[in-house]
């Protein structure tokens, strides 16, 4: 019989190799593979090996399953406590003089260990706090009796736009029974008038809103000139006589760098949707008749950049892309945490109108 013959009673193409290259992957152990190979058109010797390699990967697949309990079960964790050791407290200043005429406050505190917080002590008391200003007028602050490390000012001080204030703190934040000298300083800014302020039915409005048909609202407006000096501007908002979003956190802040010497004719500070799920409003809903009431505020530069990193520090973090955390810049001497803060506040309130029966927007 001859070996064409030969191939084909054995189910061998006939274009196939001769019988010691066939014997061969016969003795490698893929006959069947290589018979699949066969058919498939793969060359023999590949296909035996192949099926050879594949029993050598299940055998090795079943013995990592068979050890993979006992690996599990033999590993263990170790605690590692890393002493982060302690730092003598600072003094914490948090105080602020405005044009309102108002009782102002001056609060200290001071600093304690992130891991350990000895909250009940960081009071200070016993501080001699004023504020001078230019000309030799001086505002003593006197301590709160009900509110430890609060000190407080007549009802009748006010700041005036233009005038240079420097804060004068005299305090034992370290506890070693002397008081030492804490100085900050800063001029009054200048806030420009508030035109009016609108209320306005429809979709948010560009720029600080995108429009959405499914989403309409109360728009607050607001129509003011812009002087064309670099200024930093704060916003919140009142609601019958209710502050909202005044806390150093929620202020919503307005540099001027692309308004600067423009007239603000009716620009969105604030938009209040309706379909705000009633769990996450903050504002209640505005209607007809209620007094709403922009509060607009005009920074100085060392405040603002006060409210930037404050806003930076207690926000979310993606440790991938975010820098490494730093302290706070503030504008207390002598190593003390914190800021004096200086700033106007300017007012426009409207009354809320109808509801259209179709959105002006």
């Amino acid at each position: 019989m001859s070996k064409r013959r030969l191939k084909a009673e054995k189910g061998f193409p006939a274009w196939s190799l001769s019988g010691s290259r066939r014997r061969e992957g016969l003795r490698a152990g893929g006959w069947l593979r290589g018979q699949e190979g066969f058919r498939k058109g793969e060359r023999p010797w590949k296909a035996a090996r192949a099926g050879a390699c594949g029993e050598r990967a299940a055998g090795f697949g079943k013995a990592a399953l068979f050890l993979f309990p006992f690996l599990a079960w033999s590993a263990c964790t170790e605690i590692i406590e890393v002493d982060l050791g302690s730092m003598d407290p600072v003094l914490v200043v948090d105080a602020r003089l405005t044009t309102d005429t108002a009782s102002h406050v001056v609060k200290l505190s001071r600093s304690c260990d992130y891991y350990d917080p000895d909250l009940a002590g960081t009071e200070v008391c016993g501080a001699t706090v004023y504020v001078t200003e230019t000309g030799g007028k001086r505002f003593d602050f006197v301590e709160d009796s009900l509110r430890a490390g609060w000190y407080r000012s007549r009802p009748d001080v006010f700041g005036e736009m233009g005038k240079t204030y420097r804060l004068h703190i005299e305090a034992d934040a370290d506890r070693d029974g002397e008081k030492e000298l804490y100085e900050a300083s800063g001029t009054m800014p200048y806030i420009p008038p508030i035109d009016s302020v609108r209320a306005v039915y429809g979709m948010g409005m560009p720029p600080f809103y995108m429009p959405d048909p499914s989403r309409l609202g109360w728009n607050i407006l607001l129509y003011a000139q812009d002087p064309p000096t670099h200024d930093y501007y704060g916003f919140s908002f009142a609601l019958n006589g209710h502050t909202y979003y005044d806390s150093i956190t929620d202020i919503f802040c307005f540099p001027d760098m692309f308004t600067s010497g423009i007239y603000l004719k009716g620009v969105p500070i604030y938009f209040f949707a309706d379909s705000s799920a009633s769990g996450s409003r903050r504002v209640p809903p505005l209607k007809e008749g209620d007094t709403a009431t922009l509060i607009v505020y005009s920074f100085s530069e060392e405040y603002n950049r006060f409210i930037s990193d404050v806003k930076e520090a207690v926000s979310t973090d993606f440790p991938v892309f975010s820098g490494a955390p730093s302290n706070v810049r503030g504008n207390i001497s002598n190593g003390a945490f914190g800021c004096f803060a200086l700033y106007c506040v300017g007012r426009g309130s409207c009354i809320v109108p109808p509801r259209p029966s179709l959105p002006l927007f």
